[in-house]
């Protein structure tokens, strides 16, 4: 996360980029533990400080406050929803990534999201067994290679080119992308300018999380 990122609005603010980054991203990011730390603690305190001060606020002001808790607890929520989903319809290649890369898996998921995909491919896996595949007379005995024989893409460079994204630009930003002939060219985005972009183009921009964004998909 941005070390710029001092007060609670901009640690908001950072939020709703990486929430609208990971809902048009094609694929799942990496999970940002701690800004949804920041965010969770800082429901927790504005909590705690209602009960502590419950006696001394008038009730439009704790219902002031429990209207910003619950305006953050959505936020934070969306997020974690739309990363499920993504976890869901991408079952078959996050069980071969938490299976073959235990340090990859561990900075694109949460604990949570890793159990959570665990239980969700063998709750899968047991429905296939007793459904499809347990009348196909194909013994299943090993979960952790079922879906390993499914044939996956090894390189997303093409579905990359081929998904198509709306980028705003944050500021002044060059960008390369591949020209009709096959060549690459290099276009400018200017600061607050929007476009329609493949997603290849800017993903280095979406993916590097360590510096203050270039771009937020819309």
């Amino acid at each position: 996360m941005d070390n710029n990122l001092e007060t609670p609005k901009q640690v908001y603010n950072k939020f709703l980029e990486v929430i609208a980054n990971e809902n048009e991203s094609p694929e799942l990011l990496e999970y940002e533990d701690t800004i949804v730390d920041c965010m969770i603690e800082q429901i927790e305190h504005m909590e705690n400080n209602i009960s502590r001060l419950k006696n001394k606020l008038d009730t439009f002001c704790i219902e002031q406050h429990r209207t910003e808790i619950d305006r953050l607890q959505y936020t934070v929520n969306v997020y974690l929803r739309t990363r499920i989903k993504k976890i869901e319809q991408n079952c078959t290649a996050m069980i071969k990534i938490l299976k073959s890369d235990q340090q990859r898996a561990q900075k694109l998921m949460s604990a949570g999201e890793m159990k959570y995909l665990d239980s969700y491919f063998m709750n899968v896996e047991n429905y296939l067994s007793e459904s499809v595949m347990g009348k196909l007379n194909i013994p299943i005995n090993d979960a952790s290679h079922t879906f390993s024989l499914l044939e996956l893409p090894q390189d997303d460079k093409e579905i990359f080119n081929n998904t198509y994204v709306f980028v705003k630009a944050l500021k002044k930003t060059d960008v390369m992308i591949n020209g009709e002939d096959g060549e690459q060219e290099t276009i400018t985005l200017e600061p607050n300018s929007i476009h329609f972009l493949p997603y290849s183009s800017i993903r280095h921009f979406v993916l590097n999380t360590g510096s203050q964004n270039n771009v937020v998909l819309m």
